[in-house]
């Protein structure tokens, strides 16, 4: 199948609808008939200069509707049927197709419009990007844990749900390691549960997000807290990041008050810098004076490389202005993802309204499984052995990148997390350095999603949390053959 049939998308921000839309098309046209078979996904990923989860997603879809056909091993195909080509054309034409578009919220509409795939490499599953390795979770005491629960399953009353903020062994469990390992004094019942990350931080942005607020996003930062914000109608006013964190100095330049600050002081991301103690304390007392709310963002902070760990801003506000977040899913993904939220005691009572109202199940085994890991001291164990062997890898790779690549490389001198981020030389495309890696099966993910204007060129993630001490040198001397060829 000639490739050219794509040229008319090629060259835009593709998403994975824009693609199969693109194929529908050329399937109503006649330009792909019953039968036809469709490139590799990675031939019309390099093509099309879009990753192949991407392709593979578009592909998927497709398939699911009945406009393709897979064979495992043999490829993919034009469906063999009599009305592909007349769904394609009704696609097309939008003759039996419903406009949901119509009824899109700001949210679906921010959401359909922005290039979600950017941030994946071609072939690295985005969602996995950074989580631990199978062999090193504590695999073994879960299991014993999940028995233990099991076998005590018929102990368990109605009562133990009965919490609207969860369950509350495990949230004073959570207190407990919060106080040891992160410096926050705080009570079970400001301690509200969720599935994940994602669902234990929605209720702050549906309950306390205005149209109009003003919102303060590191540049570069986490994107899905610029799309919350924007989708609400918020005003997200982004301020740069350097070595010691957020630049506060550019926050007394605003001319306007701002209502909320989402930052990750721990684990800045993409770059891994935490914030330094100086710099902490003066984006306290700026918060404090402006009355502007800060949320907190501590993901991937439990891996700490260089000197100590300094405190949250949780623990070092006197205001009550913060709320403060949290997931296990860095540490133990795949066996649990609960994330949690600490609020300011002046919030409960509308959590709990919040809480009561639209989401009170939760998964009861797993949290219990989740409390006797955390009591019996198996999750700070965990993180102490991975933290040895994170430091080996962490030290291998950047060794083995400035010493292959020399000064067409810089590394981002941070000190937390699983990956690090480096800046390779212009002479090569973004394409180019993701390909190069890709065949060195070197882990990386572009940052340019992560830039709300203006991106760095050539600046990527590289996990090394699953590579293997003893190939690191190796994958990296390959990466640079790779690149100079």
């Amino acid at each position: 199948m000639d490739l050219g049939i794509f040229k008319a998308i090629k060259g835009a921000k593709i998403t994975a609808e824009i693609l199969s839309d693109a194929i529908i098309a050329a399937i109503a046209q006649k330009a792909l008939v019953a039968g036809d078979k469709i490139p590799p996904t990675r031939d019309l990923a390099i093509y099309l200069g879009i990753s192949r989860t991407t392709v593979v997603k578009s592909l998927d879809q497709l398939i699911g509707r009945g406009f393709l056909t897979a064979t495992q091993g043999a490829g993919t195909w034009v469906a063999d049927h009599g009305e592909t080509a007349a769904a394609a054309k009704a696609h097309v034409d939008g003759g039996i197709i419903y406009p949901w578009e119509e009824r899109y919220s700001n949210l679906a509409s921010s959401l359909r419009t922005m290039a979600a795939e950017a941030n994946q490499s071609l072939e690295f599953d985005e969602i996995n990007f950074g989580s631990q390795p199978i062999e090193l979770i504590p695999l073994k005491q879960w299991r014993a844990a999940l028995l233990h629960c099991s076998n005590t399953v018929d102990e368990i009353g109605f009562e133990a749900n009965r919490e609207v903020f969860g369950y509350r062994p495990l949230r004073e469990a959570i207190a407990g390691f919060l106080r040891r390992n992160k410096g926050i004094i705080c009570g079970a019942d400001q301690i509200v549960i969720d599935s994940g990350v994602q669902s234990v931080v929605s209720p702050i942005f549906s309950l306390l997000v205005k149209a109009g607020d003003y919102a303060i996003c590191e540049n570069p930062g986490f994107y899905g807290a610029r799309e919350q914000f924007e989708s609400l109608g918020a005003h997200v006013v982004p301020v740069s990041v350097d070595e010691d964190g957020i630049v506060v100095s550019e926050l007394h330049k605003m001319q306007q008050a701002a209502q909320w600050l989402y930052v990750a002081p721990s684990c800045q991301e993409p770059t891994g810098v935490a914030m330094s103690p100086t710099r902490r304390r003066e984006l306290l007392q700026w918060c404090t004076t402006n009355g502007t709310a800060i949320l907190e963002d501590d993901w991937d902070s439990d891996f700490h490389y260089r000197g100590q760990a300094t405190d949250s801003l949780f623990s070092t506000d006197t205001t009550g202005s913060v709320v403060y977040f949290y997931s296990f899913w860095r540490l133990l993904y795949p066996l649990v993802s609960t994330g949690f939220l600490v609020i300011p005691t002046k919030l409960i009572p509308l959590f709990e309204n919040f809480k009561n109202v639209w989401n009170r199940q939760f998964t009861l085994i797993e949290h219990r499984v989740l409390t006797e890991l955390l009591n019996d001291g198996h999750v700070e164990k965990h993180i102490r052995l991975a933290w040895k062997h994170y430091r080996k890898l962490r030290q291998a790779l950047i060794y083995a990148l400035t010493s292959k690549l020399e000064k067409n490389v810089a590394v981002v001198l941070s000190s937390t997390g699983m990956h690090v981020t480096a800046r390779f030389h212009q002479k090569w495309t973004s394409a180019q350095i993701q390909q190069a890696a890709h065949s060195a099966g070197l882990p990386v993910i572009s940052t340019v999603a992560y830039y709300i204007n203006e991106p760095r060129e050539n600046e990527f993630m590289i996990r090394y949390a699953d590579l293997a001490e003893e190939e690191i040198d190796a994958k990296v001397a390959a990466f640079a053959k790779a690149l100079n060829q």
